[in-house]
């Protein structure tokens, strides 16, 4: 009854944060990882701490056991901790997202599917200023008649926080309008144009939700392999929903409870001197 208490409470007290929050475990796939059987064969199964940690992320209840100043020296908690490039840990969510998809991909039997393809180059005064022209620019994902016939198909993936402070305030499905419109202002005209492909950007929310570009390639991928293994439509979106899910909640995991200090190699041990 204490509990009920304090939680209406709470709820009464900041009632636009509870709102956004139930707002956010609503959007589809977002809740898959609770009704998923915990099989260790699918990488499904949480620690008691990692189980705590993500029902807290799930409310928007504070962290226990976090320090309270991060390594970048600002004030920490739950939505710093998701939003700091200290570390590596937002790049680590980002590639195991990518990862996840490209297997996802080559399962479906797509074919030349590949990781970190190079764009070819391309003359920066043909282009906007918005547009990515960078010698050295890639796309995350890549594989052949992903939408149509041998043309070739990129896939670039974002991963936000919908919770960071410079987000508060505004309408979550607009987050993932954004997010969207960027990549597709970074990639979309140079790889039609230059590479004569299609360009899909791939956003997700920390939350799990994910925007209606990265949806629209989960039902593609989905009815590819349900078709070709002569499964269940349902079952097999199921299955790829939670599974990404559950990619994106142990990366998020990590990125709370993950040291952002860099590690002093020691020197070789040929350099010691024993004799002491």
């Amino acid at each position: 009854m204490k509990r009920q208490k304090a939680l209406r409470e709470a709820v009464c007290k900041d009632e636009e944060k509870w709102t956004r929050t139930f707002l956010l475990n609503m959007e589809t796939g977002a809740s898959s990882w609770l009704s998923a059987r915990p099989l260790e064969i699918f990488n499904r199964e949480l620690s008691k701490s990692e189980f705590t940690d993500a029902m807290c992320l799930r409310y928007g209840f504070e962290i226990n056991g976090q320090f309270s100043e991060c390594v970048c020296g600002k004030q920490n908690g739950a939505d710093h901790a998701l939003s700091c490039s200290t570390g590596g840990f937002t790049i680590l969510r980002h590639n195991e997202i990518r990862d996840t998809l490209a297997d996802i991909i080559t399962h479906a039997g797509y074919k030349g599917v590949e990781i970190e393809k190079v764009l070819q180059p391309v003359n920066p005064d043909d282009y906007p200023r918005s547009v990515n022209t960078a010698p050295d620019a890639r796309s995350d994902v890549y594989a052949i008649g992903l939408w149509r016939g041998l043309q070739g198909a990129h896939v670039d993936v974002a991963v936000f926080h919908p919770t960071a402070p410079s987000y508060r305030g505004k309408d979550p499905k607009s987050l993932y309008k954004m997010n969207e419109s960027r990549k597709k202002r970074d990639y979309q005209q140079r790889i039609r144009e230059s590479e004569r492909g299609a360009f899909t950007p791939f956003v997700m929310a920390t939350s799990g939700g994910s925007g209606l570009e990265a949806e629209r390639l989960i039902k593609k991928l989905a009815s590819r392999i349900s078709t070709k293994h002569k499964d269940k439509y349902a079952e097999v979106i199921n299955f790829l929903r939670t599974r990404i899910r559950f990619c994106l909640l142990r990366s998020t995991l990590v990125s709370l409870r993950g040291t952002r200090k860099k590690f002093t190699t020691p020197p070789p041990i040929a350099m010691c001197d024993f004799t002491d």
